[in-house]
């Protein structure tokens, strides 16, 4: 029997259709929907406004080099960049300088000589508080996608290291950043460029990759990782025909790197000539004169403006600055608002008397706008947002009127960019102004306070909340969520509920736990809510010295949200409820000495370390690949435990050791303990936050276990670890320092009641002496 016609979408106008397969099955006819294999732009989501082709008036930095200007420095990159003829091999330039001299400029115009040859691989530039382009996260996939365009030939290659790790797409993953950048942009490059039968021209035409503002990123150890795996994988492929252009300002972390005989140095306030700011000021003030008829009719009865004196007056002043230069000139030809009365020609007498430096200039600017309400909740918004509102988002979340932000932000134009719609995002010009606002001793009554993080999180936290309300038990995110709402969701927890949390007192802290609960009867996600008020809860209670049932209220609400995410067992979404869940056990178990509460905790803690395996052995996770793709696939799967297995075995090594103290006959403890503090400093990088307090918990611990056992190994490993924290954690002046010292007096001393050692007892007598004169 013929099988009936089938009409698809009949009478339909403007459907669209993918390819559609049609089965028999059982006599009926079904219709599936083909989903077509995701681009590797699907795979890689890069961030689409981090290249030097984004839309800078809404992706700062807004930088670009006039004609005539910054020649000498540009010329001197692209000709290296371009050369295949490399001076100690030299594939890195960075390009470092002072706030304001104009690197990202000079970024930008490397980028646009550069792509004209069809030589530039991939570009990035950094900028603070813009979500993720302040993290360095998302850096390979971004490179990885824009390589895959410009030699299309590593496309494939890109989507095999995928396939073999999936891990490598999330920074959040337990794969280095190494891996990642390896996995994902070096070595799919260096397959293409060995084995291409254009090797031999392409020495002669290297590529080049651009990371202008590198000191833009927040997370140092990321950067870092970034500079060595560099540096190291041109050490090991010295004539790959591939250069680095970085530049940012003068940080430690990024001096240290790249302050190497491997590295072209090049300062640009060695390049920062008057000439190039009179080149800059010709071109603003031509521009200018020819927009204006008011200009135009000055001039015409008063003469050549500025006149040569008042330019060349203007470009000394300026210094050589071109953010100062750019800034200053747009506070001359930018009435502060719309009633402004006064000129150009009369603002520029006033310019050439502000003090040199920006710091002057944004108080004079800001001054202008300090009088409007709420001028200090906007000014310190826009300073901590992780990244940039539209003038809607703003008023949004801060429960205001459009007006009442633009009010504000009119007569700040010559240092934010104030969009001409209310839904781009509203930035700084410069981050300068960043840096200036978060320094109370340089910008005083204009400074965003750390305790504006409080006002921001209780912000997100109710603007979440109106708009569940407005629609109960829905998913935000499958909508169409405002800029504000989308915020919220991503940022509250996340970035402004730990440098807030500090400053919440008691009340402030019962009002979180009030909207949390009003949460619960709206969220579509109870564990969620239930985290979140959990963690509250056992803030209120470390706060809270009244007799109150806070922790255990914090302990059933974390119980209640582990049972929501039971199954599977592996669920990573447990890792935190677990660990949050030990910590308020231990608290309890220190409230009440009942060793039932600490076991519980420890066994918590067991399972969360669980979930942040140890490093796998390569040949069991490396699937079978081509000869071709195990050439580059290989440190796709390195030895490095999960980013955040330290915490776990902190936690874990501190209960046990916590349990040891109440129950000092239990000598497995102390050992389980100290060996997990050993892993857990393994796993540690050798300069970091979390390394102070594994070096506390350790040095602790083994003066313990020397205690017990006698062994002289232990006690100097414990003197190694104090020394340590002392020297290079513990400052003068630091509240922990005392404590600090203390510890290693003590440990200096069981050695002296050793040895005998005369060094031990001078030592001991010097830091007895700091304790004491610090008290």
């Amino acid at each position: 029997m013929a099988a009936p016609q089938i009409s698809v979408l009949n009478n339909s106008e403007g459907a669209r259709v993918e390819t559609l397969i049609n089965t028999r099955v059982e006599g009926d006819q079904h219709i599936h929907q083909w989903s077509p294999e995701p681009t590797l732009s699907d795979l890689l989501q890069p961030i689409t406004d981090a290249s030097h082709t984004r839309n800078r008036k809404q992706s700062p930095p807004d930088s670009a080099c006039l004609p005539g200007t910054r020649k000498t420095v540009i010329k001197s990159i692209t000709s290296w960049a371009s050369s295949s003829v490399l001076i100690k091999r030299r594939h890195v330039l960075w390009l470092y300088g002072y706030a304001g001299c104009g690197k990202s400029a000079i970024a930008q115009e490397v980028c646009r000589q550069v792509q004209g040859g069809l030589r530039l691989l991939a570009s990035f530039f950094f900028y603070r508080n813009a979500g993720d382009r302040s993290t360095i996260g998302r850096l390979p996939n971004t490179l990885a996608n824009q390589m895959a365009k410009t030699i299309p030939k590593t496309e494939d290659l890109i989507k095999a290291a995928i396939k073999a790790g999936p891990d490598l797409l999330r920074a959040d993953s337990g794969q280095s950043l190494t891996a990642r950048i390896e996995s994902l942009v070096y070595d799919p490059l260096r397959v293409v460029l060995e084995g291409s039968v254009l090797a031999r021209w392409s020495l002669s035409t290297p590529y080049l990759i651009v990371i202008d503002g590198l000191d833009e990123c927040e997370d140092k150890e990321g950067v870092k990782d970034f500079l060595d795996c560099t540096l190291n994988f041109f050490k090991q492929h010295p004539q790959i025909p591939l250069r680095i252009l970085i530049t940012s300002r003068i940080e430690q972390h990024i001096r240290h790197r790249l302050q190497v005989d491997t590295v072209l140095l090049k300062n640009l306030a060695d390049h920062c000539s008057d000439n190039d700011i009179a080149a800059f000021a010709d071109v603003v003030f031509h521009d200018a004169i020819q927009a204006s008829p008011i200009i135009q009719a000055y001039i015409r009865e008063n003469g050549a403006w500025p006149s040569p004196p008042d330019q060349h007056k203007l470009v000394e002043h300026i210094g050589g600055s071109f953010i100062f230069a750019s800034t200053l000139f747009k506070f001359i030809f930018n009435p502060s608002s719309p009633d402004d009365p006064s000129t150009p020609m009369g603002r520029l007498p006033l310019a050439l008397n502000i003090n040199p430096g920006l710091d002057a200039l944004y108080w004079q600017t800001l001054s202008r706008s300090v009088h409007h309400p709420h001028f200090s909740k906007i000014i310190s918004t826009l300073t901590l947002l992780v990244e940039p509102l539209p003038i809607t988002g703003i008023a949004e979340l801060l429960e205001l009127k459009v007006f009442e932000v633009l009010q504000v932000l009119l007569d700040l134009q010559a240092i934010i960019q104030v969009p001409g719609t209310d839904d781009a995002p509203v930035t700084f010009c410069h981050t300068s102004l960043r840096d200036f606002l978060t320094s109370e001793s340089r910008s005083g009554s204009f400074s965003a306070p750390p305790s504006f993080h409080s006002h921001l999180y209780l912000y997100c936290l109710r603007c979440e909340l109106r708009a569940r309300q407005a629609t109960p038990q829905a998913e935000l995110l499958q909508g169409e969520p405002t800029a504000a709402v989308r915020y919220s969701l991503k940022y509250r927890e996340a970035r402004h509920w730990n440098p807030s949390k500090r400053f919440f007192g008691v009340a402030g802290l019962g009002k979180i736990v009030q909207l949390q609960r009003k949460m619960l009867e709206v969220h579509p996600d109870r564990a969620i809510v239930l985290s979140h008020l959990g963690t509250v809860l056992y803030t209120l209670a470390t706060r809270d010295r009244s007799p109150s049932d806070h922790i255990k209220v914090a302990i059933s609400t974390y119980r209640e949200a582990l049972a929501l995410r039971a199954s599977p067992p592996s669920n990573p979404s447990r890792y935190p409820l677990l660990t949050n869940l030990g910590h308020a056990l231990t608290m309890l178990f220190e409230q009440t000495s009942d060793v039932a509460d600490i076991e519980k905790a420890i066994a918590m803690f067991r399972e969360a370390v669980d979930l942040r395996p140890p490093p796998c052995p390569r040949s069991s996770r490396i699937p079978q690949q081509s000869r071709r793709c195990n050439r580059y696939t290989r440190s796709t799967f390195d030895h490095t435990p999960h980013p955040d297995r330290h915490l776990s075995l902190n936690n874990l090594g501190t209960a046990l050791y916590t349990r040891y103290e109440k129950t000092p006959q239990a000598l497995q403890d102390l050992d389980e303990a100290v060996s997990l503090m050993r892993e857990c400093l393994a796993c540690l990088p050798d300069f970091g936050i979390h390394r102070r307090g594994a070096l506390a918990n350790i040095s602790v611990a083994l003066r313990s276990f020397y205690e017990q056992r006698r062994s002289l190994d232990d006690l100097e490993e414990a003197i190694s670890h104090s020394r340590e924290l002392v020297t290079e954690y513990y400052p003068i002046g630091f509240e922990e320092r005392k404590q600090g010292l203390v510890e290693l007096a003590t440990q200096l001393q069981l050695r002296f009641e050793v040895t005998g050692n005369q060094d031990d007892l001078d030592e001991i007598h010097q830091l007895w002496g700091e304790v004491e004169e610090g008290v």
